[in-house]
């Protein structure tokens, strides 16, 4: 592994990620780098998906990803390295932006869904 990145894995509380066979595996493989239920960075099971990378980034780096599909490993990393590092600023703002808004739908709602108020 290449020691200059340190990839991290995020995961939400869906059960089957909450798996006895999964934690071990990510524990031995991303040893304190995993996010997640039951994991040693704690996420909730019940995520309001809040954070922009769960309501735009993976969605975006697909799409981009998958223009051309890789057909090796190595191509696959390039490609994903490739699509965040030319990631436009403008939609980087965007995606600040949007969050922001989230943050506040949230906050006047409280504990309600907010996801069909939303632009």
């Amino acid at each position: 592994m290449n020691t200059r990145y340190r990839m991290w894995l995020q995961q939400d509380g869906d059960p089957p990620h909450y798996a006895r066979l999964v934690r071990n595996f990510l524990n031995d493989r991303f040893p304190n780098r995993w996010i997640g239920r039951g994991g040693p960075i704690a996420w909730s099971p019940r995520s309001p998906d809040l954070t922009p990378l769960d309501f735009y980034l993976w969605g975006y780096l697909n799409d981009t990803v998958y223009r051309e599909r890789p057909t090796t490993a190595n191509d696959m990393r390039i490609s994903i390295e490739n699509a965040c590092a030319n990631i436009p600023r403008n939609v980087l703002i965007r995606t600040v932006e949007h969050f922001q808004q989230r943050l506040q739908l949230c906050l006047q709602v409280g504990e309600a869904t907010f996801e069909h108020l939303l632009p």
